[in-house]
């Protein structure tokens, strides 16, 4: 199948089908586009987001500011769907080797994501001039001097987002090109990903009260729909053009259009929900006005998407239901389209949310008033919601319930610890992230320690011990044909550089113990608490660090080089010492830890700032002995087993040969006594 295009089979009598021409598609592509303008227009004439002349005496950047700058972001958006699109098709939907090797279609899927990134990345600079701008309230030929540029481009959330953007477009634009495998088209597809989730942790959710669900269900949202409308774009394209099977491509995608548009109505009602005071205001404004008009586009997109699952994908085997596929298609696009332009209008609009002022300045960066001081109910017990951490430990202890569950329909066995133990690391994730002791340690060294050490220790350790890996490599069944499954995708990652790079024990090492001092001693920690992404991204780096530490120590999934076990005792007495001198370091420190941020978010309770850095320092020391101790515990069965089995390899290796090896030996050893023998014996004469 690789390498291969085919026509779909047509029924003998009926004329076969003509590709769409280029020009065609481009007249198509240019009618979307010019929609989704226009639907942008519409949206902030009606949400109150348009340009209007500002006051005299005000600075006023100018119409083509004004208008400029969400109508560019629009193409930007765009130009990044298309990215998406032509990267998911060429990795995910598109005919491949098992090897990984692209198709000719996937090929130029590449190209066309090559192109499109391209012009994403101009687009995207275009867009951070309007923004900044729009922003210092200066007209454009005077925000794009260099002088400006270089003051202000890094310092603005917005524009300094758009140009991070810009940066990994460029990159994936040049990477698509050179790049013909699954494997780094999967790369490229997870950085245009992100790039085009940027703008939305720079946005309306950097303000708002509930940031935390904000920021999540606006990443979210972008993701679910460049994914969604992206993979649809490439689909038509295929169908116009007939240059490969659409059945299977269509199939694949079928599955991720439906989790793509649950993910787009439950973050869009959150994205309400963090905009608007009441329900009323759905009626009363007209950004809610927008909002119903947005969700009724989605609705219908739920329809024309159940439509063409439950009666036209099944039968993509026949020409003329391309066809059809086509036609239903390019009016989900069009309805598509229409709808993105209203999220735009409604991203760049004020929206009717009245901010309340909170009694200080460090509860304003907080986003949430000073907790009471803590107890012993209120840190453990306490539950503060974070819907990025809560949904995805929910997520991932469900799909390891399904795939026991699949196992034991089969009729295979799983041992019950396994379960136990990952679904305990779940909890400890939810607990360190959800609970009170999410709040505190915003505002406490002390806290924040405790939450570190949990969350970098306890907690991989459960889950390492769950061994996720092995389930799925048992739970999901073989890919049919030739090409790439969820399981033949896990296996390559599990054998791919990347994987031989992140166990290997220097790069463990250097992540999980010598990145405590560039964290804790740098202002690199205050600097990423001073912000919820920063807070998101610290906290990951904590879970990620600790699990590929204990992965490389007492981790039962495939590796690709495990390490012999005495290097394991060496390498956890290494960690152990380092972070020993760490935790000293703190309580012997003279100076807060990360004053820039504790010493502005510091409640009554806290009398002493140095006191409460010391603390951490102690809670460093005592908190690493428990889970190391484990871990000790843990190489020490592992090893011991070891040898058990490979002593019963052996004792079964010798009754199938009667005692070969045993015999070879002791013949060797009689060949060098005899040997010896001859030489000690005197010379004859």
């Amino acid at each position: 199948m690789s390498g291969t295009t085919s026509q779909s089979p047509v029924r003998r009598g009926a004329p076969a089908a003509r590709p769409v021409s280029r020009p065609a598609l481009v007249a198509v592509l240019a009618s979307l586009a010019a929609l989704a303008l226009v639907s942008t227009a519409v949206g902030l004439v009606l949400a109150e987001g348009s340009y209007s002349p500002a006051i005299e005496g005000l600075p006023d950047p100018g119409a083509i500011v004004g208008w400029g700058a969400p109508l560019v972001r629009i193409l930007t958006l765009l130009a990044a769907i298309l990215t998406v699109g032509w990267l998911l098709a060429a990795t995910f939907l598109d005919p491949s080797s098992r090897d990984g090797v692209v198709s000719r279609a996937g090929r130029s899927d590449l190209h066309r994501a090559a192109g499109a990134a391209l012009a994403w990345s101009v687009l995207a600079l275009a867009q951070m001039f309007l923004e900044l701008a729009s922003v210092l309230g200066l007209t454009l030929s005077e925000a794009a001097t260099p002088g400006v540029v270089s003051t202000y481009a890094n310092e603005i959330p917005t524009t300094r987002a758009l140009l991070f953007m810009a940066i990994l477009a460029f990159v994936v634009a040049v990477g698509s090109l050179v790049t013909s495998t699954t494997g780094a088209g999967a790369a490229w597809l997870l950085v245009a990903v992100a790039a085009a989730a940027l703008p939305a942790l720079a946005g309306h959710a950097a303000g708002l009260g509930d940031h935390a669900l904000a920021m999540t269900a606006g990443v979210t949202h972008v993701v679910a729909a460049v994914l969604w409308i992206g993979g649809l774009v490439a689909l038509a394209l295929h169908a116009a053009r007939r240059d490969m099977p659409l059945q299977r491509a269509a199939q694949r995608f079928s599955t991720l259009a439906l989790i793509s548009i649950l993910l787009l109505a439950v973050s869009g009602v959150a994205n309400a929900y963090t905009r608007l005071d009441n329900a009323g205001q759905l009626i009363t404004t007209g950004y809610g006005q927008v909002v119903l008009m947005k969700a009724g586009l989605i609705a219908g997109l739920a329809v024309i998407g159940w439509v063409m699952r439950a009666r036209v994908i099944a039968t993509l085997g026949r020409a003329s239901r391309v066809s059809v596929f086509g036609r239903i298609a390019g009016i989900e696009l069009a309805v598509m389209a229409m709808a993105i332009g209203l999220g735009v209008a409604l991203a760049t609009s004020p929206t009717p949310r009245v901010q309340v002022l909170l009694d200080s300045y460090g509860e304003s960066l907080l986003g949430f008033p000073y907790p009471p001081a803590p107890t012993l109910s209120n840190v453990t017990l306490g539950f503060d919601i974070d819907p990025l951490f809560l949904t995805a430990s929910l997520a991932a202890a469900a799909l390891y319930v399904a795939g026991v569950i699949r196992l034991h329909r089969r009729g295979d066995s799983w041992p019950v610890l396994r379960t136990v133990s990952w679904l305990a690391g779940i909890g400890v994730v939810i607990w360190c992230t959800n609970a009170g002791i999410s709040v505190y340690s915003q505002v406490s060294v002390g806290l924040h320690m405790v939450q570190h050490m949990t969350l970098t220790m306890l907690a991989p350790i459960l889950l390492v011990m769950g061994a996720p890996a092995t389930l799925a490599l048992r739970a999901l069944k073989p890919a049919v044909g030739n090409e790439r499954g969820p399981r033949e995708w896990l296996v390559w990652f599990l054998h791919s550089w990347i994987t031989r790079l992140l166990t290997n024990p220097f790069y463990v090492f250097f992540v999980y113990v010598i990145g405590l001092y560039g964290l804790y001693f740098t202002p690199a920690f205050g600097w990423l608490m001073g912000s919820h992404v920063g807070h998101v991204l610290m906290q990951l780096h904590f879970i990620f660090a600790g699990y590929l530490f204990y992965w490389v120590l007492i981790g039962i999934d495939p590796r690709p080089k495990p390490l012999p076990y005495w290097g394991r005792l060496v390498l956890l007495l290494l960690a152990i010492s380092v972070h020993g001198f760490f935790a000293l370091a703190l309580m012997m420190s003279t100076e807060p830890i990360a004053p820039e941020w504790y010493s502005i978010v510091k409640p009554e309770w806290i009398g002493d700032s140095l006191r409460d850095s010391l603390d951490g320092g102690q809670v460093a020391w005592g908190l690493g002995e428990i889970p190391n101790l484990i871990v000790l515990i843990a190489i020490a069965v592992q090893w011991s087993r070891s040898d058990e089995r490979e002593a019963v390899r052996r004792d079964r290796q010798a009754d199938r040969d009667e005692d070969a090896e045993l015999k070879a030996y002791n013949d060797r050893l009689g060949a060098l006594s005899r040997q010896d023998g001859q030489r000690e014996q005197p010379p004859s004469g």
